[in-house]
């Protein structure tokens, strides 16, 4: 019995020392998934675009998307994505700005008459700039932030994403699949830097990685107006623990013009 108990306090007693450990500094991510590519093109001479919010782990975004199909089974488009997340207070800062663009090019085709299949490539770059803070606790005797240095990064990626889904007047809704290559550019550790030194250095030493992305979309309205909700996995089995987000959802407005979406009088 005694063994027991001896064993519930020293669960209770790790719990609590993680409980200050993670509470000891905001935390900070170095990648968010960001909008997938699913205009849903059935002909040419249509244009989608999408306006949303994004909501991740611990990163808010804008996000916006315009696309254009082609005559030749072909579209054009381009995704942009700002934001990030800032825990300043009175006397200290702790913030993070994240910023990403990419263009992307591929095939549609229709199928059955609401099927749709889509593949699409994309390149795009972004940077993001992080200020740390870290709380000095000295156990009984109050907090004290502490100003951490800063990191100034960049990086690209290169992906790829087929889908598969539906589109009606009403609803249309895709299945994603994203395989994604994100390469961090060389970047400089602020001497001042303590708190963060360790998942700053674990970058620098896997700048690469591959990352698994599947998704799902999902829009209802009337066209040429449907809202949009998607979400987005992220996996990096290649480096996972670095401190990557896993999850985002957006939700926004999507608008489709083309002939065969302008009513004839």
């Amino acid at each position: 019995m005694k063994t027991k108990l001896l064993n519930l306090n020293q669960y209770v007693f790790l719990l609590f020392i993680l409980f200050l450990i993670n509470s000891c500094s905001y935390p900070h991510m170095y990648y968010s998934p960001n909008m997938m590519s699913v205009p849903l093109f059935k002909d040419p001479v249509e244009f989608s675009g999408t306006l949303s919010g994004s909501f991740g782990t611990i990163n808010t975004s804008f996000e916006m998307q315009t696309a254009f199909s082609l005559p030749g089974h072909i579209a054009l488009g381009g995704n942009l994505m700002t934001g990030g997340k800032n825990n300043s207070g009175a006397t200290y800062e702790d913030r993070s700005d994240y910023t990403y663009f990419e263009g992307f090019g591929g095939f549609y085709s229709s199928f059955a008459d609401i099927g749709i299949f889509e593949i699409y490539a994309g390149y795009g770059g972004g940077n993001q700039s992080h200020i740390f803070v870290y709380n000095d606790w000295d156990w009984g005797g109050g907090d004290s932030w502490v100003q951490d240095g800063t990191a100034e990064m960049n990086f690209s990626k290169f992906f790829i994403q087929p889908d598969i889904g539906v589109r009606t007047k009403i609803i249309e809704g895709a299945f994603s699949f994203r395989l994604s290559r994100i390469n961090f550019k060389p970047f400089e550790i602020d001497p001042a830097s303590v708190y963060r030194i360790d998942e700053l250095n674990a970058i620098l030493a896997d700048k690469v990685s591959w990352l698994v992305e599947p998704g799902f979309t999902f829009r209802v309205g009337h066209d040429p107006v449907k809202f949009q909700i998607q979400g987005v996995y992220s996996a990096n089995p290649s480096n996972p623990d670095l401190q990557f987000e896993h999850f985002r959802f957006n939700l926004g407005v999507n608008i489709k013009f083309g002939k065969k979406l302008i009513p004839v009088e």
